[in-house]
């Protein structure tokens, strides 16, 4: 039973006697061994304090030998220690412990290596990722290529002791620089080679102490891709140092080695009945052992599958290892917790074998959380790279296409407008939404060309007869070359200036608001007329009909939406109507849905109006109203008359 027990968990572990011989392994011992020359632990037999012994210069090897002659001594109940086990192939990190046994025998402790380089590498992945907030303990410094200090956080500031003002302008090396200049050196020239750089360094704080810290290194480049500084983000590792060495008390060798485990552990009955649970499975489940031991587990924390639906008990996984007596391995399950939430986990069950045969199986399983949301966050971002090269193939191809949306005057009826909207077609013909792509062509920098086939586009329909308007992105608002690329397009038209109307949203007017408004008095110079989109959701709107020349104002669809049916709604398109006659501006309500709200709209004096009742947007080659509406809309205008 013990050795069976032993057998199916995953650390290296032995048992040795008063002088470091060792009495019994567990299979992953052994194969440790086999695998692995550099670091081998010894076979049954052999002597492990000897082994520890041999390897002359080995700093960690002595350092285990002197901390389990304390355990074996009987000076210390128990002993940690954390070390590299690195090969060309690979880098992997373990962590020994030695706890003193007191049981009748010869075995005087317990001896486990327990592989922790996933862990290490998830602690590694979780301090790259901190970012700029200053409510995390983490120093964001900003740096010149000269390695000058150009931002310096609060956080910064907690952790190194310098304000942020006797910071700046401070060579980097110069204030919290630790060892030889040739170091940092090699990690600057590693940040240029490679754009980044992460691991672990010593800072050196105003006090003169010194702080361990894990830094990620990041280039900063100007627009035209140039190297500008330098982002370093650091995170003080001294209280994780501090607690990957508490040890865990044990009352005997095997639960001294299953409560230092990492991985949660936990085994079955042959009826699938809960015997024991460590303190890692406690932690991620969230249930004391006391109240599992003696339920089948299955039915309290595996009853699901990973999409959510039901995971029938004949099904279960390991349920056949403790039935069939097989090892079953699933890297991608979930168990429940005890507040009902489901918790990733990757685990193995492998059967516990007795000189009766087969009692049961052990489970050890791992919270895979962190790597799924990393997987997520990889997803996210080739989605992202993706669409970065759909959209410039789309300019490259030009797939872009321009929809028009009819705008009507509410008192006659008639078409008088028409709003263009961009759509993408994929080279499968499909034709999709700017909500897919447009996001992303602001993040990475895309939309200033999509604007300017946008502009050129809609001029040329403009020549072609017919007034349009149109929507410019933020980044484009206040862009010298867009206006540029406007005034050449109507010289080399001809087109009447005043038939574009160019969309301007509050958005792109917090972004530079002087820059905008420059932008905006220039357009109109030429002769073009601007409208206020979104009119009535921002905090700003009223301020700026006092500095642009607008000719429009959109009324927001959320306004417009319930306009029927909620006076609020009505109110505010009723102050917009009269504050826009005071301003001698024209209203436009979008997001006209049905014939009631088309008639408010009307009896409210708003000028024009768009929306799905009206015509949904459409190809170039159908932007009129179908003749169905438009007899129902001259319907409904003579009715309202009547009824004055």
């Amino acid at each position: 039973m013990l050795q069976g027990t032993l057998d199916s968990l995953s650390a290296h572990i032995a048992v040795i006697d008063a002088h470091g011989e060792i009495l019994l392994t567990n299979r992953a011992w052994a194969s440790f061994g086999e695998a692995n020359d550099a670091c081998d632990p010894g076979t049954i037999g052999s002597n492990y304090l000897d082994a520890c012994d041999a390897a002359d210069g080995d700093d960690y090897a002595a350092k285990v030998a002197a901390g389990l002659r304390l355990v074996l001594g009987g000076e210390r109940r128990d002993f940690r220690l954390e070390y590299p086990c690195h090969s060309p192939q690979a880098q992997r990190w373990f962590v020994v412990r030695a706890t003193r046994y007191e049981g009748a025998g010869p075995a005087r402790a317990v001896v486990a290596h327990d592989d922790i380089t996933l862990r290490k590498e998830a602690q590694f992945e979780v301090r790259e990722q901190a970012g700029l907030i200053d409510e995390l303990d983490v120093a964001v410094v900003a740096l010149d290529e000269d390695g000058l200090i150009t931002d310096w956080s609060s956080g910064a500031e907690r952790m190194l002791g310098w304000t942020r003002g006797e910071a700046i302008g401070e060579r980097s090396v110069s204030l919290i620089g630790v060892g030889e200049p040739s170091a940092a050196a090699d990690v600057i020239a590693a940040v240029r080679r490679d754009g980044n750089w992460h691991g672990r360094l010593t800072l050196r704080r105003k006090d003169r102490s010194t702080l361990p810290v894990h830094s990620r290194l990041r280039m900063r480049t100007d627009e035209q891709g140039r190297p500008a500084g330098r982002v370093a983000v650091s995170v003080d590792i001294t209280e994780a140092i501090e607690a990957e060495r508490a040890l865990l008390a044990s009352q005997n060798y095997t639960r001294a080695v299953t409560d230092s485990m990492g991985e949660g552990l936990f085994t079955l009955d042959p009826d699938g009945k809960l015997v024991y649970m460590n303190k890692a499975a406690e932690a991620i489940l969230g249930w004391p052992a006391e109240e599992l031991q003696g339920r089948v587990m299955h039915n309290m924390a595996h009853r699901l599958r990973p999409d959510g639906s039901e995971l029938p008990i004949e099904e279960c996984s390991i349920r056949r290892s403790h039935r069939d007596g097989v090892t079953v391995y699933a890297e991608n399950d979930v168990f429940i917790r005890r507040d009902g939430r489901t918790v990733p986990v990757a685990y193995t069950a492998a059967p516990i074998a007795t000189d009766d045969g087969l009692a049961g199986c052990a489970v050890v399983f791992t919270d895979i959380s962190e790597r799924k949301a990393r997987e997520e966050l990889l997803g996210q971002e080739a989605e992202k790279l993706s669409w970065i090269g759909r959209i410039r193939s789309a300019l490259t191809q030009d797939r872009f296409l321009l929809y028009a949306q009819p705008i009507v005057e509410v008192a006659t009826g008639e078409v008088v407008q028409r709003e263009l909207l961009l759509r993408m077609r994929e080279p499968d013909g499909e034709i999709v939404g700017p909500g897919y792509f447009i996001s992303i062509a602001e993040e990475y920098g895309l939309t200033g060309e999509i604007d300017r086939w946008v502009i050129e586009h809609a001029i040329e329909i403009a020549a072609g007869g017919g007034p349009v308007q149109l929507n410019l992105s933020a980044h484009s608002v206040g862009d010298p070359m867009i206006f540029r690329k406007i005034e050449s397009c109507l010289r080399r038209t001809g087109v009447d200036p005043g038939s574009l109307v160019f969309e301007i949203t509050e958005t792109a007017l917090i972004a530079d608001e002087a820059a905008a408004r420059s932008f905006a008095q220039e357009l109109h110079g030429l002769g073009c007329r601007l409208a206020l989109d979104d009119f009535g959701t921002g905090y700003g709107g009223f301020t700026y009909l006092k500095s642009l020349p607008v000719d429009f104002l959109k009324i927001d669809i959320e306004f417009v939406r319930d306009l029927a049916s909620n006076p609020a709604s009505r109110h505010v398109v009723q102050a917009v109507v009269a504050l826009s006659r005071a301003f001698k501006l024209k209203t436009v309500g979008e997001g006209v849905e049905d014939a009631e709200t088309l008639k408010v709209l009307q009896e409210l004096g708003v000028d024009f109006a768009q929306g799905y009742h009206i015509a949904r947007p459409a190809p170039l080659a159908k932007p009129d109203l179908p003749a169905a509406f438009a007899a129902g809309l001259g319907n409904l205008i003579t009715t309202a008359e009547r009824d004055k």
